[in-house]
């Protein structure tokens, strides 16, 4: 998929593209800080990109008691970890779709973080192209440190926000569900037992209109599908100019792509990702819930 063309987006973020190909990387690899977030940790040490640094989904990003992500100083800490200042321009790839490097990609921009890429097709694609993998560690730059803005209430929705706005899809707004077709169906619950994925009851918040994470993804090479195509899926589902939009999965990870698509491709100015999803949402006392 070709990157959208230099400007300013309409959020007011500077110039760079949101998706950049393996060959804008190749030219431009010693201007950015790579990192690898993928879902399961030990692919970078199996083999990675040279020069990535790798970033744990689960432990890095997400809170070590309660089940939220990161808060900003623990936000903060990790990019001084891993290298990144304030004004780097980060590139993000992993595996599974890039589904976990969106949710990281997600988090950078809440926490203010303006320059930031996805690598399209992630993992995947990079080794289809026959390109290669490096098990050498990379090396950190010392930078000053990090300082973290305030969450972007803009970008991100909470249970509060779903059970008061967005439940049964008032006028004005769109609910979109990006689990499988099963899950949103409420035919099968996932059992994966992380402290993030918790809950009890299968269904959908009433009101949300299925469009899985897999189809915006060319499922051959892991690339996002053109932007036309993106559109249509999104238009098919009732987003046009003016709708206000909330996407969910379980616990933000594939939904994470959703936002991306809709937000920083297509540039539809209002877009949240409930973090808390249906992990949350499914466990909530006395909400509607459809099947």
């Amino acid at each position: 998929m070709t990157a959208p063309t230099a400007g300013l987006r309409q959020d007011g973020a500077p110039d760079v593209p949101p998706l950049v190909s393996a060959e804008w990387l190749d030219e431009h690899r010693d201007d950015v800080v790579l990192l690898e977030v993928d879902e399961e940790s030990s692919r970078y040490y199996e083999g990675h990109i040279s020069g990535a640094y790798p970033v744990d989904w689960l432990d890095d990003l997400h809170h070590p008691v309660q089940r939220s992500f990161v808060d900003a100083e623990a936000f903060g800490r990790l990019m001084s970890r891993v290298g990144v200042g304030n004004e780097c321009h980060v590139v993000l790839y992993g595996d599974a779709a890039n589904y976990f490097a969106a949710s990281a990609y997600w988090l950078f921009r809440y926490y203010g973080h303006q320059r930031v890429s996805l690598l399209d097709g992630g993992r995947r694609w990079w080794l289809l192209q026959g390109r290669e993998l490096t098990e050498e560690p990379s090396t950190r730059r010392a930078r000053p440190p990090y300082v973290v803005g305030a969450g972007n209430p803009h970008f991100r929705a909470t249970r509060d926000e779903i059970l008061s706005r967005y439940v049964g899809a008032p006028p004005g707004t769109a609910v979109l569900d990006c689990r499988s077709t099963e899950e949103y169906d409420g035919k099968v619950v996932e059992m994966v037992d992380l402290p993030v994925e918790r809950h009890r009851v299968a269904g959908h918040i009433p009101g949300a209109v299925h469009l899985s994470t897999s189809q915006l993804v060319d499922q051959a090479t892991g690339r996002l599908l053109p932007t036309e195509e993106l559109r249509r899926l999104y238009a098919d589902r009732g987003v046009r100019p003016g709708i206000d939009v909330v996407v969910y999965c379980r616990v933000a990870e594939r939904s994470s792509l959703l936002w991306f698509a809709l937000h920083e491709v297509l540039h539809h100015p209002q877009v949240r990702n409930y973090d808390g999803g249906w992990a949350e949402y499914g466990s909530l006392m006395d909400v509607p819930i459809e099947r």
